[in-house]
């Protein structure tokens, strides 16, 4: 399951108005690191899938793919407001798969 709290989905509407853009919305993992770790949950304007899950929360549309939600539980999408730190937030049921990853000579990693 996906949820948003509604002050997410307040920030969340109003931005998608803004640009423009449809108001459908992905959940998905990006690694944290070419070096490997946790990665995170990021969300994206997209489109649904077949292979998606996907809830409605207003008037948007949330979506996010069967085989990750089953690595994260349901997922929590909230907005923080902190200043300069603001943002949303998406958080998962379960920790997310570690990503072993490894380098691969972009000199971009400092251990």
């Amino acid at each position: 399951m996906i949820n948003i709290t509604p002050l997410a989905l307040t920030q969340l509407t109003g931005f998608l108005k803004d640009i423009k853009a449809a108001p459908c919305v992905r959940v998905h993992q990006i690694p944290v690191s070419c070096g490997g770790g946790d990665g995170q949950l990021v969300l994206s304007v997209d489109k649904t899938l077949e292979s998606d899950f996907s809830t409605k929360a207003g008037d948007l549309t949330l979506v996010m793919g069967k085989s990750l939600m089953d690595l994260t539980g349901d997922v929590t999408i909230d907005f923080k407001d902190n200043g300069q730190d603001s943002g949303f937030v998406v958080e998962s049921e379960k920790e997310l798969p570690r990503d072993e990853g490894g380098c691969d000579g972009c000199s971009g990693c400092f251990y």
